[in-house]
């Protein structure tokens, strides 16, 4: 189980087709998508990270589960009344779809804005929850 590929994955195949961009820990900057003629937006990226990983351990002594909590922060160059925002809101509606379609997750914390920064970006953080089994044959 490597959550942060999961993640990775779901994230490319819902954002790389309106030209959005999304990676681990920290912005990445591009200049095209590989096999791909869409266009990159400079506009909007997407960071997310693993808050959390708490191993529910048994008799064993073994890890049996793992309860991952990961944040996405969607990060967007405009104001909220901007008529491009709801594109905005509707890609975060298709990132949380995406992401419960895996039923290994839940969603833990719904959307919330990320407190200004000197970033000229604003930001809407989600939540999520992987709660799956580890095998240690793999």
């Amino acid at each position: 189980m490597n959550v942060t590929a999961i993640m990775q994955q779901i994230l490319d195949e819902t954002l790389l087709p309106f030209g959005v961009l999304s990676n681990h820990l920290r912005r990445v900057e591009a200049d095209n998508i590989a096999n791909s003629q869409v266009k990159v937006n400079g506009d909007e990226y997407v960071v997310y990270k693993i808050v959390s990983n708490r191993p529910k351990t048994y008799g064993d002594g073994n890890a049996k589960t793992r309860r991952v909590y990961i944040d996405v922060n969607y990060y967007y160059l405009y104001e909220k009344h901007d008529p491009r925002y709801s594109g905005v809101d509707e890609r975060l509606k298709a990132i949380k779809r995406a992401v419960l379609q895996d039923p290994h997750f839940a969603l833990a914390n719904d959307e919330s804005d990320i407190p200004d920064s000197n970033n000229p970006y604003r930001g809407v953080n989600i939540e999520f929850v992987y709660i799956g089994t580890v095998d240690y044959g793999k």
